[in-house]
């Protein structure tokens, strides 16, 4: 059997990712509830570490005070405690992020991050902040979301250019990650059953990687991986998680990255269709005050939705709903080209 099949009997699945050399990354669930992290070889040789034990992650051990509710084998893990939340990194990975211009810029505008504790050699102490994931909420997140719109303009508005320290994607590099994605998923062959002709994938991605090199706009401060698991809500304040991926970028990445994760929220039947609309106005007015226009936040929110795919070919368990997401992106390409795209997003 090759890796993919074997993936699909893997009692407690929950998520995977390509591996090295065709092979495959996943958590699982054991009988007791815990977290589970393993490897499946290009050859089909399965391996299911421990609990909490990764021989690359020398900090991760059963003792650690908290539930264990990330582990990517051999990469990383992160441990929440009621003292806080402990990310483990392999040794020597651990230093203090350049994200913290944008931790900086997000608490100017009154949104929360979790504040930095401890820098080890293999480990990073941020304190826990409250709140559940506005994905969790659904349409009770509704409030959380207005908080989002009333605080993200100023940092739309925030130069690129006075970032520096932190990297550029750009309309190249973005392009650049949703080929990366392609090639994995042809490479692993998880695009069968997906799509009649995959041909179609492959032509769908070439038009989403030529409208983004379209007229790029100017960059901004950007979170780079914005979407509703990332927001958490206590009915009082909005904190922002996992600045990792901080960049200079385009107002439209992230706004569209938005606007894709809540259209999938919505067909996947997390969001009512009224908390959907309302919630895709929020985005489009944090996008209309924003240096961006309706064809930079198509093309963005396109690719998003293209990248999604890839992602989410190597979990078995979204086959529920992803052809039916296949097949909107194929039809709808772009959003409505019947709008006025080199108009601002006002």
């Amino acid at each position: 059997m090759d890796a993919l099949s074997i993936l699909c009997t893997v009692p407690g699945l929950e998520r995977a990712w390509p591996g090295k050399k065709g092979g495959l990354v996943f958590e699982s669930r054991d009988d007791e509830g815990r977290l589970r992290a393993g490897s499946i070889g290009p050859d089909g040789a399965t391996h299911l570490l421990d609990y909490a034990r990764d021989p690359a992650l020398p900090g991760l051990t059963p003792g650690l005070d908290g539930e264990l509710v990330v582990h990517r084998a051999g990469r990383r893990a992160v441990v929440v405690g009621p003292g806080g939340v402990r990310k483990l990194l392999r040794p020597g990975r651990a230093s203090m992020p350049a994200s913290q211009e944008l931790a900086q810029a997000l608490c100017s505008t009154g949104l929360r991050t979790a504040e930095i504790r401890e820098i080890g050699h293999a480990h990073i102490d941020f304190e826990l902040l409250p709140g559940s994931s506005l994905g969790d909420l659904g349409d009770a997140g509704l409030p959380g979301w207005r908080r989002l719109a009333q605080a993200w303009g100023a940092l739309g508005r925030a130069p690129g250019d006075a970032h520096g320290d932190l990297p550029v994607h750009g309309p190249a590099q973005e392009a650049e990650v949703l080929r990366h994605w392609l090639g994995r998923a042809q490479e692993h062959g998880v695009l069968a059953g997906l799509v009649e002709d995959p041909r179609d994938l492959e032509t769908a991605v070439d038009t989403a990687c030529a409208s983004l090199m379209e007229d790029p706009g100017e960059l901004v401060l950007a979170h780079r991986d914005l979407h509703e698991g990332q927001l958490l809500w206590d009915g009082t304040d909005l904190s922002v998680l996992d600045l990792d991926t901080a960049a200079r970028a385009e107002a439209a990445l992230d706004l569209g990255n938005l606007l894709c994760h809540v259209e999938l929220m919505a067909l996947r039947g997390r969001l009512s269709p009224s908390a959907h609309q309302r919630i895709e106005g929020l985005v489009e007015d944090m996008a209309a005050r924003a240096p961006t226009t309706r064809a930079r936040l198509a093309a963005y929110r396109h690719a998003s939705a293209l990248r999604l795919i890839f992602v989410h070919a190597f979990r078995p368990t979204a086959r529920a709903w992803l052809p039916q997401w296949v097949q909107r992106r194929l039809e709808h390409t772009m959003m409505n080209t019947t709008k006025d795209w080199s108009a601002p997003c006002a």
